[in-house]
């Protein structure tokens, strides 16, 4: 199976090598500072972890700011090339607030980060992970705007999608988009509001579902993809064997670059 967004690098604890867990883990860095480790959970775990870099928005002000270094862009590019990984977490959130200041993070810099890890994520041709919380709107915005422009990544998933089932047709399954989304559900986030889940999970292409822990611990995410799995069958009627056979054929398939 494969855990196609997780953060199993914040944790002091990981699994060994030789233990029954099997599991090909996407570990996807948030900020500047994860991509050092994320990197070396690469090397010394190999094909076991997926190796995804990027910068979250709530750290968008900070290159802005200068605390992220201008080369930032070619650093990203440097390690997805070395490490044959994808782009993310990056993305778009309207709802979180700083710690700092308790006001929502400042939205224009999100906008500027996010296409240019877009424009990354084309011009290496390799899958994005996108982070989007109450900003579809102009998520759809931002990617329509990449596909008149020829500048679309090829693969564009949609991690831990709680937008509608209508809204994920209508704004992101129609035209050259439609066909490179991929939609991910985790059962930490859309576990919340299952039957919400169930009619989203069928919105989405069979070829085109992925499931994630969303977490940071791995000694839980076997249970939390169990439960992502266990969705996903009832969404689509299928028996859990079938289920796993088919998330892991599409998961291959977001991450065919690799």
């Amino acid at each position: 199976m494969f855990d196609v967004h997780c953060h199993i690098h914040e944790s002091d604890v990981l699994f060994s090598s030789s233990s029954n867990n099997k599991t090909v883990y996407c570990v996807q860095a948030t900020q500047y500072t994860d991509w050092s480790r994320v990197a070396q959970l690469k090397e010394e775990h190999g094909d076991r972890i997926i190796a995804a870099f990027g910068l979250h928005p709530w750290f968008a002000h900070r290159v802005e700011s200068g605390e992220i270094p201008e080369t930032w862009r070619a650093e990203l590019c440097l390690l997805v090339k070395k490490y044959g990984g994808i782009v993310g977490e990056c993305g778009l959130d309207k709802a979180a607030r700083s710690p700092d200041t308790g006001k929502p993070y400042p939205f224009e810099p999100q906008v500027s980060l996010l296409k240019a890890q877009l424009a990354i994520a084309h011009e290496l041709g390799v899958s994005v992970s996108v982070h989007c919380v109450r900003a579809f709107g102009p998520l759809a915005d931002i990617l329509r705007e990449a596909e008149r422009d020829g500048s679309l990544p090829p693969r564009i998933m949609l991690h831990s999608y709680s937008g509608s089932p209508d809204m994920l047709q209508q704004l992101f399954l129609k035209g050259e988009l439609g066909t490179r989304i991929y939609a991910s559900y985790s059962h930490i986030v859309n576990g919340r509001n299952l039957q919400k889940t169930l009619q989203c999970i069928r919105a989405t292409p069979q070829s085109r579902v992925l499931v994630e822990s969303d977490l940071h611990d791995v000694s839980n995410t076997l249970p939390a993809l169990d439960r992502a799995i266990a969705m996903v069958a009832e969404a689509y009627g299928w028996q859990l064997h079938e289920t796993r056979e088919k998330l892991t054929e599409n998961a291959r398939a977001f991450f065919s670059n690799r």
